[in-house]
């Protein structure tokens, strides 16, 4: 065989395909083996046991309002302190969470509210101190940062978490306050669901870390088009429905891309206290509701897994935490005023 016939023979043997967001973002597929469940921890036919052939139905009624939460964590400094026995790590970090209000009855999109805090925290038993930091210059500015309580080891790693712990927090606050009762609106939360989210609240999760379905029902995801979706299963340890849908549209397939068949899947999260006709319901609007909102493969590198909408609440949390240099930059000289201190 030729050196030209065996390269072109191995790619097509091994089936290599792009992977479409790009180095700055986690990709959208990291399962692992050690992460994957066994079948007794999932039940597949809480809506049907027939997967080969599933049609989902047509929704009855879309809604009229959407809201989309999301956040956005960042580490300004890491901390590495100790007196000689020991190491402490710990962070400086700004969170920001905020929602966005589509009313398709206007039609507007508005940003709802927007909460940007800046925390610190430490690994271990470590506590810390609410620390305000001066701007230079002679401003009145400052940033204040609010000391948290941590449960984290006294590792390098529980400086994200004690970030991305905060962040979780702050979108839970946030989705409590809205206490949306209305049918007509749809509450769609950019991330797993917790324990305490409100009912009607649907968890979007872009980022593929577990394979929740043995093989056997696993096949369906190959086969997805866009604004199809998987018949809904159970996730018992976490008391909740799920399924997976395919978004984007047919224009830009993976297969037009060179991307692999999975590109497009997410897969949606719901309290499983409702009745299972309610979740039928919300699941078949997602079918239309994913798609239609789904990014652009021209504006966002992570599309079209990422919803527009919160894709233009990530830009405008991350304009209002400040500039990174910046805020950097002071909290070096305010560490830098206690470098002559014994």
């Amino acid at each position: 065989m030729s050196q030209e016939n065996y390269v072109s023979s191995f790619w097509r043997s091994h089936n290599f395909r792009l992977e479409p967001w790009g180095n700055d973002y986690e990709p959208p597929i990291q399962i692992s083996e050690e992460l994957s469940l066994c079948e007794s921890d999932v039940n597949p036919t809480v809506e049907t046991d027939n997967w080969d052939s599933f049609e989902p139905q047509e929704p009855r009624s879309l809604p009229n309002r959407l809201i989309f939460i999301d956040g956005r964590r960042r580490l300004d400094a890491a901390l590495v302190g100790g007196n000689g026995s020991g190491i402490i790590y710990g962070v400086f970090g700004t969170i920001a969470v905020g929602a966005v209000v589509v009313d398709k009855t206007i039609p507007k999109a508005s940003c709802l509210e927007i909460d940007v805090r800046r925390v610190l925290g430490f690994g271990g038993e470590q506590e810390a101190v609410s620390t305000p930091i001066p701007c230079p210059l002679g401003s009145k500015a400052e940033l204040l940062y609010k000391a948290i309580k941590s449960n984290q080891p006294n590792t390098p790693e529980a400086r994200s978490a004690i970030v991305q712990n905060a962040m979780l927090a702050a979108e839970e606050q946030l989705v409590s306050k809205l206490d949306i009762k209305d049918t007509n609106t749809l509450v769609i939360r950019d991330g797993a669901l917790r324990y305490e989210s409100p009912t009607f609240t649907l968890g979007y999760i872009k980022t593929m870390h577990k394979q929740y379905l043995s093989e056997k029902y696993a096949a369906l995801l190959w086969k997805l088009l866009p604004g199809q979706r998987t018949p809904i299963f159970n996730i018992k340890d976490r008391l909740q429905y799920s399924w997976y849908l395919k978004s984007g549209d047919f224009q830009h397939s993976p297969q037009r891309l060179g991307y692999h068949d999975l590109h497009g899947i997410v897969r949606l999260e719901l309290s499983s206290k409702i009745d299972i006709e309610q979740a039928k319901e919300i699941a078949n609007q997602t079918c239309y509701l994913i798609p239609y909102y789904a990014s652009h493969p021209s504006r966002d590198p992570r599309a079209p897994q990422n919803l527009a909408p919160v894709s233009a609440l990530e830009r405008e949390l991350g304009r209002r935490m400040g500039d990174a240099i910046l805020i950097k930059r002071r909290l070096q000289c305010f560490l830098a005023s206690f470098g002559g201190n014994k």
